[in-house]
């Protein structure tokens, strides 16, 4: 999704492939609304989650455990901007996972396998 006001909506889907844009779709919906039908999209089953939505702890609380449960085994949980809060630790806690940590430029990734 493009930032409000910040004038980047060029940049929204710019790593898409042009071969593969006829398989890619924006959903600009809040993560409440778009989480549960992207998902459906996808039979509940998915192989990989980049999750780089809302940043509030409430928010990651909520979408983590509902993308870990779509997420096949084996499958990657990728989460952006970990160190704005502690979510992502509690999320890994409670599903009993060690995480992969990645530091760029004083910006945190987390990485966790299913």
């Amino acid at each position: 999704m493009p930032y409000i006001k910040m004038n980047n909506e060029d940049y929204v889907g710019c790593v898409v492939p042009e071969n593969l844009k006829s398989k890619w779709q924006l959903q600009r919906l809040p993560d409440i609304k778009g989480i549960p039908l992207a998902l459906k999209k996808f039979n509940n089953s998915i192989d990989l989650c980049h999750y780089d939505s809302d940043k509030s702890y409430t928010g990651r609380m909520w979408s983590s455990p509902i993308l870990w449960k779509a997420l096949k085994v084996g499958g990657l949980f990728i989460s952006d901007d970990i160190n704005d809060n502690l979510a992502f630790k509690h999320f890994c806690k409670s599903v009993d996972r060690k995480p992969i940590i990645i530091e760029h430029l004083g910006k945190y990734v987390g990485v966790v396998v299913k």
